[in-house]
């Protein structure tokens, strides 16, 4: 606990407000007791690859004037590449902002990140941690930070679902899933006898069977840019 030099104060109900408000005084100082915390504690940690993060090219555009205007160093790919080891955010919960907020609509999520192969096309971007500004570079591309691309709507259309099956498609095909396939038969049902909230929610139930469909987009809830733990091939 610290002084800390103030003024008195005091509080009275407000006929406009309709709850107390407070009225300083500054012809009277006062010192007030306060608590000085001069230790900080991060509250999101995070992984960062070794290399640099991967951003496509159908989103290069949108981001290179951003990217220019912080000041930091990228590259662009000349040539596709194939199979090129990567890791994806794929997330697991999402909720956008009921309002915008300085004309964005923020978005919320939790996921994890998963390691595989991808193909990039001409145009791609590719950030490198190894640069002045590589706590910017975090901040921004990091899923998880306060302030990321991702948290401040930029990727906002990859979390809206464009396809779509109508319920009596959806049903010819579970009947037809589960007929050919027992482990997921013993698995809805599994899921209809622990889960009421499941077993009660038709849409749940025919999602169920959707996203195990080879319809199903498996890019819906993708965060689009890749974490590399590698440079890109001279």
């Amino acid at each position: 606990m610290i002084d800390f030099p103030g003024y008195e104060y005091r509080y009275e109900a407000s006929e406009i407000l309709g709850k107390r408000r407070v009225i300083y005084d500054p012809s009277r100082k006062a010192v007030w007791t306060v608590p000085y915390r001069d230790q900080v504690e991060p509250s999101v940690v995070a992984r960062l690859p070794k290399a640099g993060y991967w951003v496509p090219a159908a989103e290069a555009g949108a981001l290179r004037s951003l990217l220019e205007a912080h000041g930091i160093v990228f590259s662009t790919l000349n040539n596709d590449l194939q199979d090129i080891s990567v890791s994806t955010y794929k997330v697991d919960t999402f909720e956008f902002a009921t309002q915008t907020f300085e004309g964005r609509t923020r978005l919320t999520s939790k996921g994890h990140w998963v390691a595989g192969q991808a193909r990039l096309s001409r145009g791609s971007l590719f950030v490198p941690l190894a640069q002045a500004r590589a706590r910017v570079v975090a901040n921004l591309f990091e899923p998880t930070a306060p302030d990321s691309l991702l948290g401040w709507g930029n990727f906002n259309r990859s979390f809206e679902q464009k396809e779509y099956m109508e319920d009596y498609v959806a049903e010819q095909e579970a009947r037809r899933m589960l007929a050919a396939d027992p482990a997921l038969k013993a698995e809805y049902e599994d899921r209809l006898q622990s889960d009421q909230g499941f077993a009660a929610d038709s849409s749940a139930r025919l999602e169920f069977f959707y996203r195990r469909h080879p319809a199903w987009d498996t890019r819906f809830a993708t965060y689009p840019v890749m974490a590399a733990d590698a440079p890109p091939p001279q």
